[in-house]
């Protein structure tokens, strides 16, 4: 659980922030970051081919914020699973397909980095479970049947997707008349912002520009190869209302909105990224059904 109210001071400092005018030339963004034009895609898709193994170490710790809080949150999301056909898009090594098929669901995956796909063929093997995996991207969406699968899921992969609206509409033709999608992203309100320590020690994040949605080219945190080098990686930076509403435009009803905190569990094995993704959470997380008026 979260300290107790009135456990840590208000930054005194807090109210002489200034911020700057919603112009993209005067953005406060980490240095790392940078506006560009054009797609994400194919630099994401290259700069995670580059990073895949600096991306599965990350994976393999015992403590990091997908595991204290997404992962949790979009289990609890996606609900009982026996019996169902379920596709993870973009699935990197398959935490989601193969606890579904523990869960006694027909587990599908598909991910274009060829690494990340073997990471998955060995976390299946290593679980003891079946899933049917194939090279890909959101591309690939068009040659699966129409009413195949009960859930599509995309978690933390459609920053770098160029096409929100064309995804989501083959989403829902993939899905039965009872399926849903479940995603999982980088909270908007996480995306490049700025961290601000006061003088008591207290990291702040300071949100600049929140509204300027478009391509922003970066390199930080898990893009780095081999040794160490950074990978330029490219992603877009989306409002919840963008979201939402290419979710509603392709003919889903939202389910559910989650903005995650950590289970007690996890304040207890690491409370400095608990306390940091409760004053900003790091994940939000989206359910959406057919619309059952537009069948």
């Amino acid at each position: 659980m979260p300290p107790a109210a009135g456990g840590t001071p208000r930054p005194s400092g807090a109210h002489h922030l200034s911020f700057p005018s919603p112009e993209v030339s005067e953005m406060l963004l980490p240095p790392s970051v940078r506006p560009v034009e054009g797609p994400a895609d194919p630099t994401s898709r290259e700069a995670w081919t580059r990073a895949a193994d600096n991306y599965l170490a990350h994976c393999a710790r015992a403590a990091n914020w997908n595991k204290l809080i997404e992962i949790p949150a979009m289990r609890r999301l996606l609900g009982e699973a026996r019996g169902k056909r379920t596709l993870e898009v973009g699935c990197g090594p398959a935490h989601y397909s193969v606890w579904l098929a523990q869960q006694g669901a027909e587990a599908w995956g598909l991910d274009p980095v060829a690494a990340l796909l073997e990471a998955a063929r060995g976390s299946a093997e290593a679980a003891g479970v079946e899933l049917r995996l194939r090279p890909g991207g959101v591309e690939c969406l068009a040659d699966y049947p129409d009413a195949h699968f009960d859930m599509v899921l995309f978690p933390m992969m459609l920053e770098y997707v160029d096409d929100l609206a064309s995804t989501f509409r083959q989403a829902n033709r993939l899905l039965t008349a009872e399926g849903f999608v479940a995603i999982s992203v980088v909270h908007p309100m996480r995306s490049f912002n700025v961290k601000h320590e006061t003088e008591e020690g207290e990291e702040l994040r300071i949100v600049s520009g929140y509204l300027h949605s478009g391509v922003f080219e970066w390199s930080q945190w898990i893009m780095r190869d081999a040794d160490g080098n950074d990978i330029p990686c490219r992603s877009h930076r989306r409002t919840i209302e963008e979201y939402v509403e290419a979710l509603i435009g392709a003919g889903f009803l939202i389910e559910a909105l989650r903005e995650p905190d950590a289970s007690p569990e996890g304040w207890l094995l690491d409370p400095r990224t608990c306390r940091e993704n409760h004053h900003c959470p790091n994940f939000l997380l989206l359910k959406a059904a057919k619309d059952a008026r537009r069948l």
